[in-house]
C-alpha cells in the first residue's frame, strides 16, 4: 500500500541549536518486526517517502536521549498503527535522528514525519524532533563525537491516514 505524500501536514519550528563536543557511544540495533496486523510508524513513513531502510546497524539514540535528559518511551497502538517514539520528555513524544558529518534531508524528513505520527498516537498535536550531527571518534570506533544538536517542535495540522488504513485492513 502506498500512502500519498499529503497524508501528514505539519508545522516545524526550530527552537534551539547547540554546538557541543559530546562523546557518545554507538550501540548495535536490530529492530524486531512485530508479526501482527498493525502498521508500524516507520513502515508508514518509509512508504510515504518511498525509501527502503535496513533494520540493522548502529545508533547513538541512547547516548543522545541521556544527553537531552529524556526518558525512553513504550510502544503505543491506535487505529491499527503502532510505534515507539525514541523518547518522552514532559509528556511529549519525540524522535532522534543522528547524521555523520551532515544532515541527510530524506532521513531528516523521515524523523519529522515519525514525530508527527507519534504526536497523533499519543493524542497530542505536538512532538519533538532532535537532530544530531557527529564525527567518528578517532580514538575508538565504538564512539562518536556529537558536534551539533538541533531541537525542533513539530505541530501536526492534518493527518488523513485512517481512510487509507481501512482500504488495506478491512
Amino acid at each position: 500500500m502506498r500512502f500519498p505524500s499529503n497524508t501528514i501536514e505539519y508545522q516545524l519550528y526550530k527552537i534551539a541549536s547547540f554546538r557541543v563536543n559530546y562523546k557518545a557511544k554507538f550501540e548495535n540495533i536490530n529492530y524486531t518486526k512485530h508479526n501482527d496486523f498493525y502498521y508500524s510508524i516507520s513502515e508508514i513513513v518509509n512508504d510515504i517517502l518511498g525509501i527502503k531502510e535496513i533494520n540493522i546497524g548502529v545508533t547513538l539514540e541512547n547516548s543522545i536521549r541521556e544527553f537531552i535528559n529524556a526518558e525512553p518511551a513504550y510502544r503505543v497502538c491506535k487505529d491499527n498503527i503502532c510505534g515507539r517514539p525514541d523518547f518522552i520528555k514532559d509528556y511529549i513524544p519525540g524522535e532522534i535522528k543522528s547524521f555523520a558529518r551532515e544532515v541527510d534531508p530524506t532521513f531528516e524528513k523521515k524523523g519529522i514525519l515519525q514525530a508527527a505520527l507519534y504526536a497523533w498516537l499519543y493524542g497530542t498535536r505536538r512532538a519533538s524532533f532532535v537532530s544530531a550531527i557527529y564525527d567518528i571518534d578517532s580514538n575508538g570506533a565504538d564512539y562518536a563525537i556529537v558536534k551539533r544538536i538541533d531541537f525542533y517542535n513539530v505541530i501536526i495540522t492534518k493527518i488523513s491516514i485512517k481512510k487509507y488504513l481501512r482500504m488495506v485492513v478491512a
